[in-house]
């Protein structure tokens, strides 16, 4: 009897493995997308909203708390309930909840919306992974994840893209106090991807390897012969294999399924997970912290390096900050008095005009580099899983390198060396595709949701340390931050050479009853 890693193989690879790496890359694309924009949106907005600078900071925070929280819990309705039948009444509630929340007139109604998008968004941003995984055999699983991370780094071009094609237009109409400007259609320009990936999940079917874990080889096999379909173009009675070996289906309930978790955390699987999510961690620690930090600290360089000459990225970016600390109550209105130079660039902290502050307009087409410069890493990443690179070389080259060029970024006396070398050090976001790889290959089917929602939620968590230690540093002590971030990083990943033999963990798990 055909086992089902062989019946998947026969189902080739054609057209629906290309719909599900489109659909799965705009569910990644559209999850970043939500978790990114407000870094721009909130530079013009602040004024329609009628928000402070901690209110600003609150709703930038609500959409990761949203995608965090109930990371668990999305897990398991994954695992419980499918991949696609989770995602996709997700993901339609997300663009309705950020297409509601781009109407918002004040804090309060945008803070609440933005975390609700989050929790929605969070139920397809790790799943994702997973779906990918399985919609395709085991041989292309991997670089299929890669590839369909790439599309991770179409949220660092297009959000500046889409930025730098919106916000600087002038128009103005509506009535009330809900006016259309260009904050408010770049919100709805965001949604884009994700009217796109619910397109294409409604194409799809469930994954496969879902299937026959909970409804038995028959079912599992009625998906393989409709790929094979789509892929060969004839009919599914033309599929070679009419029975695969069928595993005990098994549909845990919530208790069950709660006690599952502990072989997340005994052998065989304890290594892989302590490794994975510690890398992680560090991974959004270095990599997201600094990009989230990117249009501040390239804008204060551009507006502050000029007037700096032989002093470095950290020196500048900390004599800014102290001099910002000095000087809490300055205002700065057009037609009003002289501020302190270096306020320029901060949202007013009170002021009786709003007149929202805008960035150095070069500051866009460095952030679209940014994204350049992450897609052909998603890309590198990709053709070598194809051609069976070592997962824990390829992440440890990826971030060691972004970490060297953000230590020089940070001591090169020269503002333009320092931002050229700042931007790809920024860019090592890409080798969490090389974690989510690792942890598919060696998770049994029944867990592999909750381990990848538990992977990101601790990322994320990363992101949150990272970027509140980075602001300290930016404040106090720029380059002590900035070396104790880079080499935690490069030390943390060494682990992954601990990393135990993926067959032989999968073996030691198949005699404990689960399935891949």
């Amino acid at each position: 009897m055909t086992t089902f890693e062989e019946a998947y193989e026969l189902t080739g690879y054609g057209k629906y493995n290309i719909l599900a790496l489109f659909t799965n890359g705009f569910i990644l694309l559209y999850a970043t997308v939500e978790c990114l924009s407000l870094g721009y949106v909130l530079n013009t907005a602040d004024c329609d909203l009628k928000i402070t600078i901690g209110q600003r900071g609150a709703i930038s925070a609500a959409t990761f708390i949203g995608v965090v929280v109930p990371a668990m819990f999305w897990g398991y309705v994954g695992d419980k309930y499918g991949r696609r039948t989770t995602m996709l009444p997700a993901t339609v509630l997300a663009v309705i909840f950020s297409i509601g929340s781009s109407l918002s007139t004040n804090f309060l109604s945008m803070f609440l919306l933005r975390m609700i998008t989050g929790t929605m968004v969070s139920a397809s941003c790790a799943t994702a992974y997973v779906y990918l995984g399985e919609l395709n055999p085991p041989s292309r699983s991997a670089a299929a994840i890669a590839w369909g991370s790439a599309f991770i780094a179409g949220a660092y071009f297009v959000m500046p893209l889409f930025a730098w094609m919106l916000l600087p237009l002038k128009f103005s109409f509506g009535s009330g106090g809900l006016r259309i400007v260009p904050w408010r259609v770049l919100m709805w320009a965001s949604t884009i991807w994700g009217i796109l990936a619910c397109v294409g999940m409604a194409l799809l079917p469930e994954s496969p390897a879902y299937v026959l874990g909970t409804k038995g080889g028959p079912e599992a096999l009625a998906v393989l012969a409709k790929f094979y379909s789509w892929n060969q173009k004839k009919p599914p009675a033309e599929y070679p294999i009419t029975e695969i070996v069928s595993p005990p289906i098994h549909s845990p309930k919530l208790k069950e399924s709660l006690a599952r978790i502990k072989y997340m955390i005994k052998p065989p699987l304890l290594r892989c997970v302590l490794i994975s999510h510690i890398c992680n961690f560090m991974v959004f620690m270095q990599s997201n912290a600094f990009y989230v930090w990117l249009p501040h600290i390239v804008d204060e360089l551009l507006k502050h390096g000029p007037s700096r000459p032989g002093a470095s990225l950290c020196r500048i970016m900390n004599d800014i900050h102290s001099a910002v600390n000095k000087n809490k109550l300055c205002v700065d209105v057009r037609g009003g008095p002289p501020v302190f130079p270096a306020l320029r660039g901060f949202i007013p902290l009170v002021m009786d005009e709003c007149i929202p502050v805008s960035m150095e307009k070069a500051m866009y087409p460095i952030a679209i580099v940014v994204g350049a410069i992450t897609a052909n890493i998603y890309a590198g990443i990709g053709f070598g899983m194809r051609r069976g690179w070592a997962k824990a070389k390829m992440y440890c080259m990826i971030m060691g390198t972004c970490a060297l060029f953000i230590v020089a970024a940070a001591l090169v006396p020269n503002y333009i060396a320092g931002i050229i070398l700042f931007v790809p050090g920024v860019c090592g976001i890409a080798s969490n595709t090389v974690l989510a790889a690792a942890v598919i290959d060696v998770i049994p089917t029944c867990l592999r949701a909750l381990s990848m929602c538990t992977l990101f939620m601790i990322g994320r968590l990363g992101a949150a340390v990272g970027s509140h230690t980075l602001a300290w540093g930016l404040e106090h002590n720029c380059v002590v931050i900035v070396l104790l971030i880079t080499v935690l990083t490069t030390v943390t990943g060494s682990l992954l050479f601990l990393w135990p033999d993926t067959q032989k963990t999968r073996e030691e798990m198949k005699a404990q009853n689960f399935n891949y």
